[in-house]
């Protein structure tokens, strides 16, 4: 684990302006994940940052993401984290289990790392470590979610914004056309905008056939054609845009010419980068908010969350302290049946001297109370 390194560009020290110059495709990640695919690479993506974990030095990742980004080097090391070592990993538990998001315990970041580390593995051929590190930290964030309260009455960006649309005319019925609900924040969103009963819902559908989980039939919402988006906004109240696309999904002159009637209509874009032309902003009535703006409501979320972050420290701990073990176990194993005879040769009292040599008081007396329960067997 000592050259596990993790590069991140993340929603602590950069705005969302410059995270989406990071905001990959497909054959971009691929292209990617194998110039450097010796180095067991993953590259988790989301609307809040970009981190590539590896095996390697961390002069490497910078220079990586560097050219994919089209940033100079010096320019985004005063941007990224890095972590290493036990501390890469311990940033992975964290960033899993939801402590590390801009809305603590929200939902989606575990599926999308998990996400990120399926396509390196259907790809390339990562190393044991590489394995055991990621599903260590999969598995801790499950735990953490089911036996802490850092996930209950989850609130996500998808929830808040949400929440958003179906107050904005004070709780009186509104119209939202949906753009990307058949992403995770997208499906998410459509779920939540359901769950409200002022809410109607106009979902652009790029092809036949996409699915839209429990909505799916739902009389509030309508499936229209992705080419009739500008149609049914201006018959909205609310639109809202999360794709993956790098295109603006809503142009403002397109978007100024079909909302001719100036009423308040609210525009989020959850998007990185961008969905929404930024100039829209100067359509009368019409108020644009993006991903960033939910921070404040984050940061309130977070602190009543305090306590299961705490809880939530705790049991990484634990848990890290048992991958530690798996990984040294695993690198001990090659050699063990080598190793094993000239243990029984030695005998145990020498062995023991042995230990007592190399080990600290503490973990020699661990390992004294662990031999004195085979007496007790």
């Amino acid at each position: 684990m000592e050259n596990f390194t993790c590069v991140s560009i993340n929603h602590r020290l950069c705005d969302e302006a410059f995270r989406s110059l990071f905001t990959f495709g497909e054959s971009e990640r691929e292209k990617l994940l194998f110039s450097v695919r010796e180095s067991s690479p993953v590259l988790v993506c989301t609307c809040n940052r970009t981190e590539l974990y590896f095996f390697g030095g961390t002069e490497s990742g910078i220079e990586l993401l560097s050219e994919a980004g089209g940033i100079p080097r010096e320019q985004l090391k005063q941007k990224v984290m890095i972590f290493s070592g036990e501390g890469a990993a311990k940033h992975l538990f964290n960033v899993c289990s939801g402590i590390d998001s801009m809305v603590v315990g929200e939902d989606e970041i575990l599926g999308q790392v998990k996400s990120a580390y399926a396509f390196s593995k259907e790809r390339l051929e990562l190393c044991p470590e590489a394995h055991m590190i990621f599903q260590a930290a999969a598995a801790a964030a499950k735990r953490i979610k089911t036996q802490t309260e850092i996930s209950k009455t989850s609130v996500s960006t998808a929830t808040l914004a949400a929440k958003k649309a179906a107050r904005f005319y004070g709780g009186e019925e509104i119209s939202v056309t949906l753009i990307g609900a058949s992403g995770k924040i997208g499906g998410s969103l459509l779920k939540n905008l359901i769950s409200y009963k002022n809410v109607r819902v106009y979902v652009t559908e790029r092809k036949h056939g996409a699915d839209f989980g429990i909505a799916a039939g739902d009389p509030r919402m309508k499936v229209v054609p992705y080419d009739e988006r500008y149609e049914y906004a201006a018959k909205s109240g609310c639109i809202i845009s999360a794709t993956a696309g790098p295109h603006f999904t809503i142009t403002a002159d397109r978007l100024g010419e079909v909302c001719g009637d100036w009423r308040k209509r609210l525009l989020i874009d959850l998007a990185v980068p961008r969905d929404i032309d930024p100039e829209a902003v100067e359509i009368r009535g019409a108020e644009l908010i993006t991903i960033d703006h939910f921070a404040k409501l984050a940061a309130e979320n977070n602190e009543l969350k305090r306590g299961s972050v705490e809880r939530s420290k705790e049991m990484i701990a634990q848990d890290m302290d048992e991958l530690k073990k798996q990984l040294a176990m695993h690198d001990l194993m090659p050699q063990f049946k080598e190793i094993a005879p000239k243990l029984k040769a030695a005998g145990a009292e020498e062995f023991f001297y042995r230990l007592r040599s190399r080990l600290t008081s503490e973990a020699f007396a661990q390992v004294v109370e662990t031999v004195k329960t085979y007496q007790e067997d």
